[in-house]
């Protein structure tokens, strides 16, 4: 596992043979963070590739090494005490060739939102009556990184 207690996978789940959703929690006490960065901790890139190879790995159940990163793009930086849940969902087949073409994309759990909503009745008697309704809704996660790579197993 990456950096020894960096993160713990809450769970896995498979949406269809080819498609899973991983819901992890990122340690923010971790040491890494001490030098990257002080008082401002950010998630380094090369440590959420390796926790998607490891995801893909724990899924597949074999080691496996990142031949080729096609297109890699990390949309905005994740700081472990902010948000220490994110979720992968990966997407991947298996070619001819006995490669895999691996789709990931990490968003930031999105969170519930309280907010009011005021509902207006007009009475029989024509006057309008207010009513202050509470409604939960889920905020769409944040997408941070988007990689596109090749795995092959180890050899």
């Amino acid at each position: 596992m990456l950096l020894d207690n960096f993160y713990t996978i809450l769970s896995s789940e498979a949406s269809d043979s080819t498609t899973w959703t991983i819901q992890i929690k990122l340690n923010p006490d971790h040491t890494v963070y001490q030098g990257h960065f002080p008082e401002h901790p950010v998630v380094p890139g090369v440590c959420l590739l390796q926790l998607i190879k490891e995801c893909v790995e724990n899924i597949r159940q074999q080691k496996l090494q990142i031949v080729q990163v096609s297109s890699c793009k990390f949309l905005s930086a994740i700081n472990p005490i902010e948000t220490p849940c994110i979720a992968i969902v990966l997407t991947f087949k298996e070619t001819e060739e006995g490669k895999l073409q691996l789709q990931a994309e990490g968003t930031i759990k999105g969170n519930t939102v309280n907010k009011d909503i005021v509902k207006e009745d007009i009475t029989e008697e024509g006057i309008a009556k207010e009513d202050t309704i509470k409604e939960e809704s889920t905020v769409k996660g944040e997408c941070f990184i988007k990689l596109k790579a090749t795995l092959t197993p180890e050899t």
